[in-house]
Protein backbone atom coordinates (compact mmCIF):
# COMPACT_ATOMS: atom_id res chain seq x y z
CA UNK A 1 0.00 0.00 0.00
CA UNK A 2 3.16 2.46 0.70
CA UNK A 3 3.39 1.91 -3.22
CA UNK A 4 -0.04 3.35 -3.78
CA UNK A 5 0.27 6.42 -1.25
CA UNK A 6 3.61 7.10 -2.99
CA UNK A 7 1.51 6.55 -6.68
CA UNK A 8 -1.27 9.13 -5.35
CA UNK A 9 1.36 11.82 -3.86
CA UNK A 10 2.80 12.28 -7.59
CA UNK A 11 -0.38 12.39 -8.96
CA UNK A 12 -1.27 14.90 -6.98
CA UNK A 13 2.28 16.45 -7.92
CA UNK A 14 1.25 15.98 -11.40
CA UNK A 15 -1.84 17.89 -11.45
CA UNK A 16 -0.72 20.87 -9.57
CA UNK A 17 -1.86 19.89 -5.93
CA UNK A 18 1.52 20.94 -3.98
CA UNK A 19 0.77 23.20 -1.26
CA UNK A 20 -0.76 20.07 0.63
CA UNK A 21 0.54 17.89 3.35
CA UNK A 22 0.08 14.36 2.42
CA UNK A 23 0.00 11.72 4.87
CA UNK A 24 2.62 8.85 4.45
CA UNK A 25 1.90 5.80 6.95
CA UNK A 26 4.84 4.82 8.67
CA UNK A 27 3.86 1.36 10.10
CA UNK A 28 1.22 -1.35 9.34
CA UNK A 29 -1.08 -0.01 11.73
CA UNK A 30 -1.10 3.33 9.94
CA UNK A 31 -1.08 1.51 6.72
CA UNK A 32 -4.48 -0.32 7.88
CA UNK A 33 -5.86 2.93 9.20
CA UNK A 34 -5.41 4.70 5.95
CA UNK A 35 -6.83 1.81 4.09
CA UNK A 36 -10.00 1.81 6.62
CA UNK A 37 -10.61 5.57 6.47
CA UNK A 38 -10.55 5.83 2.00
CA UNK A 39 -12.91 2.40 2.07
CA UNK A 40 -14.65 4.48 4.60
CA UNK A 41 -14.96 7.71 2.21
CA UNK A 42 -16.07 5.66 -0.42
CA UNK A 43 -18.76 3.64 1.03
CA UNK A 44 -20.07 7.06 2.27
CA UNK A 45 -20.26 8.62 -0.87
CA UNK A 46 -22.29 5.56 -2.01
CA UNK A 47 -24.64 5.13 0.78
CA UNK A 48 -25.26 9.06 1.14
CA UNK A 49 -28.28 9.25 -0.47
CA UNK A 50 -30.06 6.11 0.30
CA UNK A 51 -29.38 6.76 4.29
CA UNK A 52 -28.65 4.22 6.92
CA UNK A 53 -25.16 1.92 5.97
CA UNK A 54 -25.29 -1.48 6.31
CA UNK A 55 -21.77 -2.31 7.55
CA UNK A 56 -21.89 -0.39 11.19
CA UNK A 57 -19.43 -3.27 12.40
CA UNK A 58 -16.87 -1.84 9.66
CA UNK A 59 -17.26 1.98 10.98
CA UNK A 60 -16.85 0.69 14.32
CA UNK A 61 -13.35 -1.16 13.72
CA UNK A 62 -11.99 2.35 12.93
CA UNK A 63 -12.12 2.70 16.75
CA UNK A 64 -9.43 0.28 17.96
CA UNK A 65 -7.35 1.22 14.96
CA UNK A 66 -6.94 5.21 16.21
CA UNK A 67 -6.57 3.74 19.34
CA UNK A 68 -3.68 2.07 18.64
CA UNK A 69 -1.94 4.84 16.78
CA UNK A 70 -2.51 6.99 19.68
CA UNK A 71 -5.25 9.44 18.32
CA UNK A 72 -7.68 9.52 20.84
CA UNK A 73 -8.73 13.31 20.19
CA UNK A 74 -9.90 11.49 16.83
CA UNK A 75 -11.72 8.55 18.91
CA UNK A 76 -13.39 11.46 20.48
CA UNK A 77 -14.81 13.25 17.32
CA UNK A 78 -15.30 10.29 15.08
CA UNK A 79 -17.69 8.86 17.67
CA UNK A 80 -19.55 12.49 18.26
CA UNK A 81 -19.90 12.63 14.69
CA UNK A 82 -21.03 9.40 13.59
CA UNK A 83 -23.61 9.67 16.67
CA UNK A 84 -25.01 12.69 15.68
CA UNK A 85 -24.48 11.74 11.83
CA UNK A 86 -26.95 8.62 12.78
CA UNK A 87 -29.58 10.45 13.75
CA UNK A 88 -31.61 7.04 14.53
CA UNK A 89 -31.69 4.90 17.56
CA UNK A 90 -29.97 1.40 16.90
CA UNK A 91 -30.90 -0.27 19.93
CA UNK A 92 -28.23 -1.77 22.12
CA UNK A 93 -25.34 -0.60 19.76
CA UNK A 94 -25.91 3.25 20.35
CA UNK A 95 -25.25 2.62 23.98
CA UNK A 96 -22.25 0.97 23.23
CA UNK A 97 -20.99 3.55 21.27
CA UNK A 98 -22.04 6.05 24.07
CA UNK A 99 -19.88 4.34 26.68
CA UNK A 100 -16.82 3.95 23.86
CA UNK A 101 -17.07 7.62 23.86
CA UNK A 102 -17.44 8.37 27.82
CA UNK A 103 -14.39 6.60 27.85
CA UNK A 104 -12.24 8.51 25.11
CA UNK A 105 -13.01 11.63 26.67
CA UNK A 106 -12.17 10.60 30.13
CA UNK A 107 -8.93 9.14 28.45
CA UNK A 108 -8.34 12.61 26.28
CA UNK A 109 -9.17 14.80 29.64
CA UNK A 110 -12.12 16.06 28.57
CA UNK A 111 -14.61 14.79 32.04
CA UNK A 112 -17.13 17.38 30.82
CA UNK A 113 -18.42 15.68 27.91
CA UNK A 114 -17.99 12.56 29.85
CA UNK A 115 -20.22 13.92 32.33
CA UNK A 116 -22.95 14.85 29.77
CA UNK A 117 -22.34 11.39 27.88
CA UNK A 118 -22.94 9.53 30.87
CA UNK A 119 -25.85 11.22 32.54
CA UNK A 120 -27.88 10.51 28.75
CA UNK A 121 -26.93 6.80 29.28
CA UNK A 122 -28.11 7.03 32.58
CA UNK A 123 -31.56 9.60 31.15
CA UNK A 124 -32.49 6.31 28.28
CA UNK A 125 -33.83 3.76 30.51
CA UNK A 126 -30.84 1.79 30.69
CA UNK A 127 -32.75 -1.02 32.80
CA UNK A 128 -34.62 -1.54 29.13
CA UNK A 129 -31.32 -1.03 27.31
CA UNK A 130 -29.89 -4.05 29.97
CA UNK A 131 -33.23 -6.12 28.83
CA UNK A 132 -32.75 -5.74 25.32
CA UNK A 133 -29.18 -6.86 25.36
CA UNK A 134 -29.97 -9.97 27.71
CA UNK A 135 -32.27 -10.35 25.17
CA UNK A 136 -29.50 -10.39 22.53
CA UNK A 137 -27.54 -12.95 24.20
CA UNK A 138 -30.26 -15.64 25.40
CA UNK A 139 -31.67 -15.43 21.46
CA UNK A 140 -27.75 -16.28 20.57
CA UNK A 141 -27.32 -19.03 23.11
CA UNK A 142 -30.68 -20.64 22.10
CA UNK A 143 -29.17 -20.90 18.65
CA UNK A 144 -25.55 -22.65 19.22
CA UNK A 145 -27.40 -24.37 22.30
CA UNK A 146 -26.56 -27.60 20.71
CA UNK A 147 -23.23 -27.01 20.48
CA UNK A 148 -19.94 -26.41 22.37
CA UNK A 149 -20.22 -22.14 21.93
CA UNK A 150 -23.65 -22.08 23.22
CA UNK A 151 -22.62 -23.80 26.85
CA UNK A 152 -19.46 -21.30 26.51
CA UNK A 153 -21.91 -18.03 26.26
CA UNK A 154 -24.02 -19.66 29.78
CA UNK A 155 -20.34 -19.84 31.44
CA UNK A 156 -18.99 -16.43 30.48
CA UNK A 157 -22.20 -14.28 29.68
CA UNK A 158 -22.40 -11.09 31.61
CA UNK A 159 -24.83 -11.38 34.93
CA UNK A 160 -28.13 -9.19 35.03
CA UNK A 161 -27.76 -6.09 36.83
CA UNK A 162 -23.89 -5.29 35.83
CA UNK A 163 -24.72 -3.13 32.97
CA UNK A 164 -26.77 -0.66 34.88
CA UNK A 165 -23.23 -1.08 37.33
CA UNK A 166 -21.27 -0.36 34.84
CA UNK A 167 -23.17 2.68 34.00
CA UNK A 168 -23.04 4.03 37.11
CA UNK A 169 -19.43 3.51 37.78
CA UNK A 170 -18.96 5.11 34.29
CA UNK A 171 -21.02 7.85 35.34
CA UNK A 172 -19.36 8.11 38.89
CA UNK A 173 -15.69 7.99 37.47
CA UNK A 174 -16.29 11.33 34.81
CA UNK A 175 -17.74 13.33 37.34
CA UNK A 176 -15.19 12.81 39.86
CA UNK A 177 -12.63 13.95 37.21
CA UNK A 178 -14.91 17.03 36.00
CA UNK A 179 -14.44 17.73 40.30
CA UNK A 180 -10.75 17.03 40.39
CA UNK A 181 -10.15 19.36 36.88
CA UNK A 182 -12.32 21.94 38.74
CA UNK A 183 -9.65 22.04 41.70
CA UNK A 184 -6.92 22.30 39.38
CA UNK A 185 -8.42 25.39 37.99
CA UNK A 186 -9.68 26.82 41.72
CA UNK A 187 -13.02 26.57 40.89
CA UNK A 188 -13.76 25.79 43.95
CA UNK A 189 -17.99 24.97 44.91
CA UNK A 190 -17.95 22.84 48.38
CA UNK A 191 -17.28 19.44 46.87
CA UNK A 192 -20.74 19.52 45.28
CA UNK A 193 -19.20 17.29 42.29
CA UNK A 194 -17.62 14.69 44.35
CA UNK A 195 -20.85 14.35 46.63
CA UNK A 196 -22.61 13.75 43.15
CA UNK A 197 -19.89 11.29 42.47
CA UNK A 198 -20.64 9.90 45.95
CA UNK A 199 -24.27 8.88 45.18
CA UNK A 200 -23.44 7.43 41.80
CA UNK A 201 -21.34 4.87 43.56
CA UNK A 202 -23.06 4.38 46.54
CA UNK A 203 -26.08 3.63 44.39
CA UNK A 204 -23.59 1.14 42.40
CA UNK A 205 -22.23 -0.56 45.41
CA UNK A 206 -25.89 -1.12 46.55
CA UNK A 207 -26.93 -2.75 43.12
CA UNK A 208 -23.94 -5.04 43.33
CA UNK A 209 -24.39 -5.88 47.12
CA UNK A 210 -28.01 -7.59 46.06
CA UNK A 211 -26.32 -9.82 43.74
CA UNK A 212 -24.18 -12.62 44.67
CA UNK A 213 -23.13 -12.94 41.25
CA UNK A 214 -21.79 -9.58 41.06
CA UNK A 215 -19.02 -9.93 43.30
CA UNK A 216 -16.36 -8.49 41.60
CA UNK A 217 -18.26 -5.29 40.91
CA UNK A 218 -19.12 -4.74 44.35
CA UNK A 219 -15.47 -4.77 45.69
CA UNK A 220 -14.75 -1.72 42.46
CA UNK A 221 -18.04 -0.16 43.82
CA UNK A 222 -17.27 0.18 47.35
CA UNK A 223 -13.28 1.16 46.06
CA UNK A 224 -15.09 4.10 44.09
CA UNK A 225 -17.57 4.67 47.33
CA UNK A 226 -14.55 4.84 49.49
CA UNK A 227 -12.18 7.47 46.96
CA UNK A 228 -15.54 9.92 46.08
CA UNK A 229 -15.46 10.52 50.09
CA UNK A 230 -11.51 10.82 50.08
CA UNK A 231 -12.02 13.07 47.45
CA UNK A 232 -14.82 15.22 48.99
CA UNK A 233 -12.58 15.33 52.59
CA UNK A 234 -9.46 16.39 50.60
CA UNK A 235 -10.80 19.45 48.48
CA UNK A 236 -14.22 19.27 49.47
CA UNK A 237 -13.71 22.44 51.85
CA UNK A 238 -11.08 24.39 50.25
CA UNK A 239 -11.89 27.69 49.09
CA UNK A 240 -15.41 27.68 50.10
CA UNK A 241 -15.77 26.68 53.68
CA UNK A 242 -19.49 27.82 53.94
CA UNK A 243 -20.40 25.35 51.15
CA UNK A 244 -19.28 22.28 53.08
CA UNK A 245 -21.32 19.59 55.88
CA UNK A 246 -19.60 19.79 59.25
CA UNK A 247 -16.40 17.83 60.14
CA UNK A 248 -19.13 15.36 62.20
CA UNK A 249 -20.80 14.36 58.86
CA UNK A 250 -17.13 13.78 57.07
CA UNK A 251 -16.28 12.11 60.25
CA UNK A 252 -18.88 9.59 59.64
CA UNK A 253 -18.27 9.12 56.10
CA UNK A 254 -14.92 7.72 56.47
CA UNK A 255 -16.12 5.26 58.76
CA UNK A 256 -18.98 3.93 57.01
CA UNK A 257 -15.97 3.83 54.03
CA UNK A 258 -13.53 2.38 56.66
CA UNK A 259 -16.16 -0.47 57.06
CA UNK A 260 -17.19 -0.67 53.39
CA UNK A 261 -13.13 -1.20 52.33
CA UNK A 262 -12.42 -3.38 55.82
CA UNK A 263 -15.19 -5.70 54.67
CA UNK A 264 -13.77 -5.93 51.17
CA UNK A 265 -10.00 -5.92 51.74
CA UNK A 266 -10.17 -9.04 54.35
CA UNK A 267 -12.88 -10.76 52.63
CA UNK A 268 -12.31 -14.75 53.75
CA UNK A 269 -13.51 -15.57 50.38
CA UNK A 270 -9.76 -13.76 48.74
CA UNK A 271 -7.25 -15.19 48.37
CA UNK A 272 -4.71 -11.72 48.24
CA UNK A 273 -4.85 -8.13 49.06
CA UNK A 274 -5.82 -5.36 46.63
CA UNK A 275 -3.22 -3.26 46.46
CA UNK A 276 -5.71 -0.36 45.83
CA UNK A 277 -8.26 -1.29 48.07
CA UNK A 278 -5.50 -1.25 51.19
CA UNK A 279 -3.60 1.81 50.00
CA UNK A 280 -7.35 3.71 49.90
CA UNK A 281 -8.14 1.98 53.63
CA UNK A 282 -4.70 3.52 54.41
CA UNK A 283 -5.19 6.84 53.74
CA UNK A 284 -8.56 6.56 55.29
CA UNK A 285 -6.86 5.77 58.81
CA UNK A 286 -4.10 8.27 58.40
CA UNK A 287 -7.11 10.82 58.09
CA UNK A 288 -8.71 9.50 60.97
CA UNK A 289 -5.68 9.51 63.08
CA UNK A 290 -4.90 5.81 63.05
CA UNK A 291 -1.35 6.01 62.10
CA UNK A 292 -0.41 2.52 63.68
CA UNK A 293 -3.01 0.38 61.68
CA UNK A 294 -2.09 2.19 58.41
CA UNK A 295 1.87 1.02 58.92
CA UNK A 296 0.34 -2.21 59.88
CA UNK A 297 -1.28 -2.54 56.66
CA UNK A 298 1.35 -1.26 54.33
CA UNK A 299 3.47 -3.52 55.78
CA UNK A 300 1.75 -6.69 55.16
CA UNK A 301 3.53 -8.81 53.01
CA UNK A 302 2.54 -9.18 49.54
CA UNK A 303 1.84 -5.26 49.43
CA UNK A 304 5.82 -4.25 49.02
CA UNK A 305 6.09 -5.73 45.33
CA UNK A 306 2.76 -5.10 43.55
CA UNK A 307 2.55 -4.40 39.50
CA UNK A 308 -0.46 -2.21 40.47
CA UNK A 309 -0.06 1.82 39.53
CA UNK A 310 -0.43 2.95 43.55
CA UNK A 311 2.74 0.42 44.87
CA UNK A 312 4.63 3.52 44.93
CA UNK A 313 2.47 5.89 46.70
CA UNK A 314 1.61 3.03 49.47
CA UNK A 315 5.42 2.99 49.85
CA UNK A 316 5.83 6.94 50.00
CA UNK A 317 3.08 7.01 52.56
CA UNK A 318 4.37 4.55 54.29
CA UNK A 319 8.07 6.18 54.37
CA UNK A 320 6.34 9.68 55.17
CA UNK A 321 4.31 7.36 58.47
CA UNK A 322 7.78 6.39 59.53
CA UNK A 323 8.83 9.59 59.88
CA UNK A 324 6.00 10.70 62.09
CA UNK A 325 7.26 7.34 64.41
CA UNK A 326 10.74 9.29 65.04
CA UNK A 327 12.31 6.48 62.05
CA UNK A 328 13.47 8.84 59.62
CA UNK A 329 16.33 7.26 58.35
CA UNK A 330 13.97 4.27 57.38
CA UNK A 331 11.63 6.41 55.50
CA UNK A 332 14.40 8.02 53.72
CA UNK A 333 15.90 5.10 52.77
CA UNK A 334 12.83 3.71 51.54
CA UNK A 335 12.44 6.70 48.99
CA UNK A 336 15.98 6.62 47.88
CA UNK A 337 15.42 3.08 46.76
CA UNK A 338 12.12 3.80 44.99
CA UNK A 339 14.19 6.84 43.10
CA UNK A 340 16.55 3.84 42.10
CA UNK A 341 14.50 1.58 41.43
CA UNK A 342 12.61 4.05 38.89
CA UNK A 343 16.03 5.42 37.30
CA UNK A 344 17.12 1.77 36.65
CA UNK A 345 13.94 0.92 34.84
CA UNK A 346 13.99 0.87 30.92
CA UNK A 347 11.48 3.26 28.22
CA UNK A 348 8.09 3.79 30.07
CA UNK A 349 8.74 5.11 33.34
CA UNK A 350 6.07 7.51 33.68
CA UNK A 351 7.41 10.75 34.43
CA UNK A 352 4.77 11.86 37.07
CA UNK A 353 5.34 8.95 39.53
CA UNK A 354 9.03 10.12 39.36
CA UNK A 355 7.82 13.83 40.29
CA UNK A 356 5.56 12.31 42.77
CA UNK A 357 9.17 10.73 44.75
CA UNK A 358 11.15 13.57 44.12
CA UNK A 359 8.91 16.14 45.60
CA UNK A 360 7.98 13.51 48.88
CA UNK A 361 11.88 13.54 49.16
CA UNK A 362 12.53 17.24 48.56
CA UNK A 363 9.43 18.02 51.51
CA UNK A 364 11.24 15.12 53.47
CA UNK A 365 14.19 16.62 53.71
CA UNK A 366 12.97 20.28 54.29
CA UNK A 367 10.66 19.06 56.90
CA UNK A 368 13.22 16.66 59.18
CA UNK A 369 16.04 18.42 59.31
CA UNK A 370 18.21 15.86 60.36
CA UNK A 371 17.88 14.60 57.08
CA UNK A 372 18.90 18.25 54.91
CA UNK A 373 22.69 16.92 55.14
CA UNK A 374 21.81 13.00 54.15
CA UNK A 375 19.49 14.55 51.18
CA UNK A 376 22.75 17.20 50.04
CA UNK A 377 25.11 14.47 49.76
CA UNK A 378 23.00 12.27 48.14
CA UNK A 379 23.00 12.24 44.13
CA UNK A 380 19.66 14.21 43.65
CA UNK A 381 20.83 16.71 41.29
CA UNK A 382 18.89 19.90 40.58
CA UNK A 383 16.03 17.95 38.49
CA UNK A 384 16.61 20.14 35.65
CA UNK A 385 16.37 17.26 32.89
CA UNK A 386 13.12 15.85 34.83
CA UNK A 387 11.56 19.39 34.94
CA UNK A 388 12.13 20.05 30.98
CA UNK A 389 11.07 16.47 30.47
CA UNK A 390 7.66 17.12 31.95
CA UNK A 391 7.29 21.34 30.80
CA UNK A 392 7.77 18.71 26.85
CA UNK A 393 5.12 16.45 27.74
CA UNK A 394 2.17 19.15 28.34
CA UNK A 395 2.39 18.78 32.26
CA UNK A 396 3.66 22.05 33.22
CA UNK A 397 2.28 22.68 36.09
CA UNK A 398 4.19 19.53 37.53
CA UNK A 399 7.33 21.40 36.42
CA UNK A 400 6.37 24.21 37.65
CA UNK A 401 5.71 22.51 41.08
CA UNK A 402 8.88 20.62 41.20
CA UNK A 403 10.93 23.79 40.44
CA UNK A 404 8.62 25.41 43.28
CA UNK A 405 10.45 22.94 45.76
CA UNK A 406 13.61 23.01 44.69
CA UNK A 407 13.36 26.87 45.27
CA UNK A 408 12.14 25.87 48.87
CA UNK A 409 14.89 23.30 49.43
CA UNK A 410 17.67 25.86 48.46
CA UNK A 411 16.19 28.46 50.54
CA UNK A 412 15.66 26.91 53.74
CA UNK A 413 19.58 25.86 53.15
CA UNK A 414 20.43 29.87 52.93
CA UNK A 415 21.46 29.03 49.36
CA UNK A 416 18.92 32.12 48.03
CA UNK A 417 20.54 33.13 44.97
CA UNK A 418 20.11 29.72 43.56
CA UNK A 419 16.65 29.69 44.85
CA UNK A 420 15.41 32.43 42.95
CA UNK A 421 16.62 31.08 40.07
CA UNK A 422 14.05 28.05 40.36
CA UNK A 423 11.28 30.22 41.83
CA UNK A 424 11.59 32.66 38.54
CA UNK A 425 11.53 29.07 36.52
CA UNK A 426 8.31 27.93 38.57
CA UNK A 427 6.75 31.29 37.80
CA UNK A 428 7.25 31.23 33.88
CA UNK A 429 6.33 27.81 33.54
CA UNK A 430 2.65 27.83 35.25
CA UNK A 431 1.48 31.88 36.06
CA UNK A 432 -1.26 30.05 38.28
CA UNK A 433 0.56 27.94 40.31
CA UNK A 434 0.33 29.56 44.09
CA UNK A 435 3.35 27.45 45.12
CA UNK A 436 5.58 29.18 42.32
CA UNK A 437 4.09 32.57 43.66
CA UNK A 438 4.48 31.52 47.07
CA UNK A 439 8.51 29.86 46.70
CA UNK A 440 9.16 33.43 45.61
CA UNK A 441 7.94 34.97 49.12
CA UNK A 442 10.04 32.59 50.75
CA UNK A 443 13.01 33.98 49.20
CA UNK A 444 12.46 37.48 49.85
CA UNK A 445 11.30 36.64 53.12
CA UNK A 446 14.53 35.03 53.80
CA UNK A 447 16.68 38.02 52.40
CA UNK A 448 14.40 40.26 54.68
CA UNK A 449 12.36 41.82 52.05
CA UNK A 450 8.87 41.17 53.73
CA UNK A 451 7.15 43.98 51.97
CA UNK A 452 7.77 42.04 48.63
CA UNK A 453 7.53 38.30 50.45
CA UNK A 454 3.67 39.40 51.41
CA UNK A 455 3.06 40.79 48.16
CA UNK A 456 3.92 37.56 47.02
CA UNK A 457 2.17 35.12 49.44
CA UNK A 458 -0.92 37.56 48.20
CA UNK A 459 -0.45 36.92 44.77
CA UNK A 460 -0.34 32.87 45.61
CA UNK A 461 -3.67 33.51 47.49
CA UNK A 462 -5.09 35.09 44.36
CA UNK A 463 -4.31 32.16 42.32
CA UNK A 464 -5.56 30.32 44.57
CA UNK A 465 -8.65 30.97 47.52
CA UNK A 466 -7.22 31.07 51.00
CA UNK A 467 -4.15 29.20 49.86
CA UNK A 468 -2.83 27.56 53.45
CA UNK A 469 1.11 28.15 53.16
CA UNK A 470 1.03 31.52 51.85
CA UNK A 471 -2.03 32.47 54.59
CA UNK A 472 0.47 30.77 57.38
CA UNK A 473 3.64 32.36 56.28
CA UNK A 474 2.04 35.82 55.90
CA UNK A 475 0.24 35.36 59.50
CA UNK A 476 3.77 34.90 60.69
CA UNK A 477 5.02 38.21 58.97
CA UNK A 478 2.75 40.03 60.22
CA UNK A 479 3.04 38.62 64.16
CA UNK A 480 6.28 39.38 64.07
CA UNK A 481 7.27 42.35 61.89
CA UNK A 482 4.02 44.41 62.59
CA UNK A 483 3.01 44.37 65.96
CA UNK A 484 -0.16 46.51 65.39
CA UNK A 485 -1.42 43.77 63.19
CA UNK A 486 -2.22 40.85 65.35
CA UNK A 487 -5.80 40.60 64.34
CA UNK A 488 -5.18 40.75 60.75
CA UNK A 489 -2.86 37.75 61.37
CA UNK A 490 -5.06 35.72 63.55
CA UNK A 491 -7.41 35.78 60.44
CA UNK A 492 -4.86 34.88 58.21
CA UNK A 493 -4.32 31.97 60.66
CA UNK A 494 -8.10 30.95 60.53
CA UNK A 495 -7.67 30.72 56.30
CA UNK A 496 -5.24 28.52 56.68
CA UNK A 497 -6.73 26.43 58.80
CA UNK A 498 -9.29 26.48 56.24
CA UNK A 499 -7.49 25.02 54.01
CA UNK A 500 -5.71 22.59 56.00
CA UNK A 501 -8.01 21.32 58.87
CA UNK A 502 -5.12 19.07 60.34
CA UNK A 503 -2.03 21.75 60.24
CA UNK A 504 -0.93 21.89 63.78
CA UNK A 505 1.54 24.45 63.00
CA UNK A 506 -1.13 27.12 62.12
CA UNK A 507 -3.06 25.88 65.16
CA UNK A 508 -0.22 26.92 67.75
CA UNK A 509 -0.04 29.84 65.94
CA UNK A 510 -3.46 30.96 66.01
CA UNK A 511 -2.89 30.30 69.75
CA UNK A 512 -0.31 32.97 70.35
CA UNK A 513 -2.10 35.27 68.56
CA UNK A 514 -5.53 34.61 70.72
CA UNK A 515 -3.46 35.46 73.66
CA UNK A 516 -2.10 38.08 72.48
CA UNK A 517 -5.84 39.42 72.22
CA UNK A 518 -6.35 37.79 75.36
CA UNK A 519 -8.97 35.23 74.55
CA UNK A 520 -7.32 33.19 76.88
CA UNK A 521 -9.47 30.14 76.58
CA UNK A 522 -9.21 29.53 73.07
CA UNK A 523 -5.95 29.73 73.13
CA UNK A 524 -5.36 26.94 75.66
CA UNK A 525 -7.89 25.10 73.46
CA UNK A 526 -5.65 25.93 70.46
CA UNK A 527 -2.15 24.85 72.07
CA UNK A 528 -3.43 21.56 73.92
CA UNK A 529 -4.87 20.70 70.30
CA UNK A 530 -1.55 21.84 67.96
CA UNK A 531 0.67 20.29 71.07
CA UNK A 532 -0.64 17.06 71.16
CA UNK A 533 0.03 15.96 67.35
CA UNK A 534 3.00 18.41 66.52
CA UNK A 535 5.47 16.11 66.58
CA UNK A 536 3.40 13.73 63.92
CA UNK A 537 2.84 15.94 61.90
CA UNK A 538 3.37 14.43 58.41
CA UNK A 539 6.62 15.92 56.03
CA UNK A 540 3.76 16.13 52.76
CA UNK A 541 0.02 16.42 54.43
CA UNK A 542 -1.72 13.75 53.66
CA UNK A 543 -4.30 15.57 50.99
CA UNK A 544 -1.57 15.31 48.40
CA UNK A 545 -1.45 11.96 47.64
CA UNK A 546 -3.55 11.17 44.74
CA UNK A 547 -6.68 9.11 45.59
CA UNK A 548 -6.23 6.37 43.03
CA UNK A 549 -9.29 4.20 42.52
CA UNK A 550 -8.84 2.78 38.89
CA UNK A 551 -5.88 1.10 37.92
CA UNK A 552 -5.37 3.83 34.87
CA UNK A 553 -6.12 6.56 37.05
CA UNK A 554 -4.28 9.58 35.73
CA UNK A 555 -5.06 12.09 38.90
CA UNK A 556 -1.83 13.95 39.23
CA UNK A 557 -2.28 16.64 36.58
CA UNK A 558 -5.63 17.22 37.90
CA UNK A 559 -5.72 18.67 41.21
CA UNK A 560 -1.51 18.89 41.97
CA UNK A 561 -0.86 22.37 43.56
Amino acid sequence: QSSSVEAAIEEGKRRGVTGKNFFTPSNPTEEALLALLVYLEEERCKVAPKGKSSRQAIRMSLVPLLLWNNKLRCVVEFLTTAENASGHFEGIETYKRWQMLAHACLANRLPGRAVRVSKSLLGKNFEAAEGQLMKEVEDQIEEESEGEKGGNLRIFRTPKGAYQVHLLLLACRAKLDEHRMNMREHNFNGGVDAAVATGWAEKAMHLASADPDLAALHESSVMAYAGCILEAVTRGHQGNPACSPPREIYDHALSEAEKKLTGVLFDKNSRSINPIAAYLLSLIYVRRDKVEEAVQLLSRKGLQNTNSNVQIFMNSLLAVLYATRKRTTKGFNMLEKMLTQLETQELGVSLEKKFFLHRVQLRFAIFKRGATAVFQRGRHGDHTDLIKALAQSGSRRLASLLSAELCLHFAYAQKFSKARVFAEDAMELDPICPLAHHSMGVVHEGVSEYGLALSKYEDAMAACPQYGPSALASALVWEYQMDDYVWHARDLCEDALKWNLDDYEALLALGRMKEQLRDVEASKALNAMGLKHIGQMPCIPYSEFPVIIWEDDQTFDCFSF
